[in-house]
């Protein structure tokens, strides 16, 4: 797929090329990767930035194809999601690196880390432990709310893959809070790579196999969606707690119980915290643990349905620029604020 300009002013403050490893439109994993491309517009539109974007499509030779052109393109700096290390091994084996490159999502290898090379810019990635322990303590209260005292808690776990970091990190935070609540048995765990068709599949042929399941904990929400059917294929009025992560938008018939997310807006803060450097000439400010997660509560409402419907064109990203006069934290909180009344 050629590469879509998503935003461009005359004479931009900087040209950015983000190679995005999702789609563009809706699949089985749903539109995360698309809506975090539209979030980094709504940034790039504020703050001037020429920002382009390719897809691809969950495609490592796709992605190595893309990286060459962003290499050769007039972009000032390339941002790059390292799902499976695809992108390190690309740069590993490139000739020459001629931009800067910034990392969201997950952190380069450990050479990177270590060798600082020049093009390395810095990288932003969001507390997936911390996902993962907060939908566990949302379905736990969820669950302690629903049924009735003194009931037990049989918890089915589906994991997004065996191998990248998100669903990794994911799942140990899901295994401390259960360290710390013993009154939550594991009953069955399995992977089902991020997919609502695999959750459904997977999920169907558990609760039918462990009856006694009253709980299940998604790596993200296609997967709590595909379990939602499931549940009511397998189990009819009697529905476990079910919940995701990712705050995707879903037909409310199949909605789950609950849904951790935030994540999305990860590359608009990278991109503002980009903007910052370049124009502050200051170095980028690494985090492995960026704070971005929270449950899908009432507050947070307006700007969930943003981010599904209208667009994010609504908030002034200028106000979270240290370039501002009095910036503003990139929080869930404060994006929350300004779109429901004003920014503070």
């Amino acid at each position: 797929m050629s590469p879509q300009v998503e935003a461009q002013t005359a004479s931009p403050a900087l040209k950015v090329y983000f190679v995005n490893p999702g789609h563009q439109f809706n699949n089985a994993t749903g539109l995360f990767w698309r809506d975090v491309s539209s979030a980094m517009n709504s940034v790039a539109e504020d703050l001037n930035i020429e920002l382009t974007v390719s897809y691809a499509n969950r495609n490592h030779i796709l992605m190595k194809s893309q990286l060459r052109q962003a290499m050769s393109s007039d972009a000032d700096y390339l941002v790059v999601v390292d799902e499976k290390k695809a992108v390190t091994q690309w740069l590993n084996g490139s000739p020459e690196i001629t931009k800067p490159i910034l990392f969201i999502f997950n952190a380069p290898d450990d050479e990177v880390l270590e060798t600082k090379p020049q093009w390395f810019i810095g990288y932003l990635a969001p507390n997936n432990f911390d996902a993962g322990y907060q939908l566990a303590n949302a379905l736990y209260h969820i669950a302690k709310s629903r049924f009735a005292h003194g009931t037990t808690l049989n918890l089915l776990a589906l994991h997004g893959d065996y191998s990248t970091d998100s669903a990794i990190s994911r799942k140990h935070g899901l295994e401390l809070f259960l360290r710390q609540h013993h009154d939550i048995k594991l009953v069955h765990s399995d992977v089902a790579n991020w997919s609502q068709e695999e959750g459904f599949r997977k999920s169907i042929r558990a609760l039918a196999r462990f009856k006694e399941i009253n709980m299940v904990w998604a790596a993200n929400d296609p997967i709590a969606n595909g379990v939602v059917r499931a549940a009511r294929n397998a189990r009819g009025e009697t529905q476990p707690v079910i919940g995701g992560i990712n705050w995707d938008k879903v037909p409310s018939n199949v909605s789950a119980d609950v849904s951790v997310g935030g994540h999305v807006l990860l590359g608009a803060a990278a991109l503002i915290a980009l903007y910052d450097a370049h124009i502050l000439e200051r170095p980028f400010g690494s985090d492995a643990n960026y704070p971005i997660f929270a449950a899908n509560d009432p507050q947070f409402t307006p700007l969930i349905n943003a981010l599904h419907n209208k667009g994010l064109g609504d908030i002034d990203f200028t106000r979270f620029s240290k370039t501002a006069a009095q910036p503003l934290d990139f929080t869930l909180s404060n994006l929350a604020q300004c779109l429901a009344s004003r920014c503070p």
